[in-house]
């Protein structure tokens, strides 16, 4: 069955990003060009954005109950990264089709060599995009399930409980913890209030999965396209021990200068698009991170267990996806140098010889994405995250 949905959303047209750009206009992040369409895409967008204050303003107003602001602190911290991402990608929507657009030109012609080895290299990317993307999606389903539920399922296993809420001794339970100008805590506001919450929970889990899972396939891309490149460094002049001519070693040269200089200005952008948006992820998970484990410490049912659970579980993995292969093509950015090293070069004339170590020197530039100004996206910045959080975690308890 989700093989059968993978199978509807590929387009031939975009052989790597085909899922990924097929949820991304279905949300709205790529806006359409129908005026009216996209007038109502911005308004739902700005609602989900006035809906996440409320949140805010909530906590305010409950700012003197430490466990409580514990509680909607999860919440409101998953949602205001939510909006902040869509806002950010909305208002630079012009330079994410600019970077989409590379990804897909480049893929295009890379898929369309002869050699053995590289499309290897390229079915390999492919796959592992798929089935990360199925992974990714199921556990933000999974998490949409467990937090829209979670008032239901505290309902359902405490007779005691259902009973207090009917004679007005617990309050009617909602999934977020946000203001609203009427009484939510009897019919019909509480009906209302749940309609509303249950929207802007399948919202949040569907652009999560869609801005996260394109962020992903884009850095793999990158990782494979250093792959790619040191694979041409190393058959640029030939595989069998006679060389090429001056022409053609000229021309290829150009060729892999081009190619690695597109990498470095596309990756540039795609960093300078990200970074801001990490730098929100490593802040706002760490207090999220600290606020699962406190809760977690002090959770007097299994319902609340549970919940700090999911919502630990999908921060801990929000963040690590994203080090792991930032981190991945860090690796392969310093090794895609020894491309031109591999070649048989020691056939070729002096002046090859020299463009050879000029390629060298080039191909040791490649940025690291970052999370904002101070923090590369390495996995020893996970690491340092969760020594963080435990740190004010501990804090937290004295």
């Amino acid at each position: 069955m989700i093989q059968e949905f993978f199978d509807r959303i590929e387009d031939p047209r975009r052989p790597l990003l085909g899922p990924n750009y097929w949820l991304i206009k279905k949300v709205g992040l790529i806006l359409p060009k129908n005026p009216i369409s996209k007038i109502l895409y911005l308004i739902y967008h700005e609602y989900i954005t006035a809906f996440v204050l409320t949140q805010y303003i909530e906590l305010y107003m409950v700012r003197s109950d430490l466990d409580l602001i514990l509680t909607n602190l999860m919440a409101s911290v998953v949602s205001f990264i939510c909006v902040a991402k869509v806002n950010a990608f909305i208002y630079r929507q012009n330079n994410w089709k600019e970077v989409l657009d590379y990804i897909t030109e480049t893929d295009k012609n890379e898929r369309g060599t002869s050699d053995t080895t590289m499309k290897q290299i390229i079915n390999s990317y492919t796959k592992y995009c798929r089935q990360l993307i199925k992974f990714y999606w199921v556990l933000l389903l999974i998490t949409f399930i467990c937090v829209s539920g979670s008032p239901l399922i505290r309902c359902l296993s405490s007779s005691n409980y259902r009973e207090a809420i009917s004679n007005g001794t617990e309050p009617f339970p909602h999934i977020y913890s946000s203001w609203v100008p009427f009484d939510k805590f009897s019919s019909p506001g509480c009906w209302i209030t749940v309609c509303i919450h249950i929207s802007c929970c399948a919202y949040g889990a569907t652009m999560i999965a869609a801005y996260d899972s394109m962020i992903l396939v884009i850095m793999i891309f990158f990782e494979g396209s250093l792959k790619l490149l040191r694979h041409k460094c190393k058959n640029m002049f030939g595989s069998n021990g006679l060389g090429v001519t001056d022409e053609q070693a000229k021309i290829t040269l150009r060729e892999l200068y081009t190619t690695h200089i597109l990498l470095l200005k596309y990756s540039k952008l795609f960093d300078s698009l990200l970074s801001p948006i990490m730098f929100l992820y490593v802040v706002m998970f760490s207090i999220m991170l600290c606020a699962c484990i406190f809760q977690f410490t002090i959770a007097t049912t299994t319902t609340q267990t549970l919940l700090m659970i999911q919502y630990f579980i999908f921060a801990i993995s929000s963040i690590f996806v994203f080090c792991w292969h930032s981190n991945k093509v860090l690796e392969q950015s310093q090794q895609v140098f020894m491309g031109p090293y591999e070649s048989e070069w020691w056939i070729m004339g002096a002046k090859q010889r020299k463009e050879v170590l000029i390629l060298t020197g080039q191909l040791k530039l490649f940025p690291v994405f970052s999370a904002g100004p101070f923090n590369k996206l390495t996995i020893s910045t996970f690491v340092t995250i969760m020594k963080g959080a435990y740190s004010y975690y501990t804090l937290l308890r004295k």
